[in-house]
């Protein structure tokens, strides 16, 4: 039988603000530059280490993007620093279940805080091995999906 935890999300990650990076300072082709709508630009340097897990901070807000590989993220969104005993690719999908713009502050540009959403209560298995065959299961179906999408396209062109 599965064990779940109750716990606040900060239990989980830790959630960092990303780093100033404007377009014209973009150089290289080596990481991407994740900002809140996802990849916005390449450069030669990173800030997050594999598997960037970002959520957008001011403008697309609250929405979680997930990078395997090393990325800079950009100072639109937040970024996990840290995985406490959760697994990556879960969080990821627990993430996009949680409505996270709901959370955001501001009248003009509404931004989320790391603050505020360390808070949040969670409801998570207990067991590292289940959050990944959890994970796991969802990428594949993500992975299925953007594959039948690419055939779509080729038959339709």
């Amino acid at each position: 039988m599965v064990e779940w935890i109750n716990c606040e999300l900060g239990n989980l990650v830790t959630f960092q603000r990303g780093h100033d990076l404007p377009k014209i300072s973009m150089k290289g082709e080596n990481f991407p530059v994740v900002g809140s709508n996802g990849i916005i630009g390449y450069h030669n340097e990173y800030t997050t280490e594999s598997p960037s897990l970002t959520i957008g901070r001011s403008g697309n807000v609250g929405k979680p993007f997930i990078h395997y590989g090393k990325s800079w993220s950009h100072n639109t969104t937040l970024y996990v620093k840290e995985f406490k005993n959760s697994d990556p690719t879960f969080m990821y999908y627990y993430l996009i279940t949680m409505n996270l713009s709901n959370y955001a502050g501001g009248s003009a540009v509404p931004t989320l805080n790391r603050n505020h959403i360390h808070t949040l209560p969670v409801c998570v298995p207990k067991e590292l091995s289940v959050q990944q065959k959890i994970g796991h299961y969802f990428k594949l179906l993500d992975d299925k999906i953007e594959l039948n999408n690419q055939i779509n396209d080729n038959l339709a062109a």
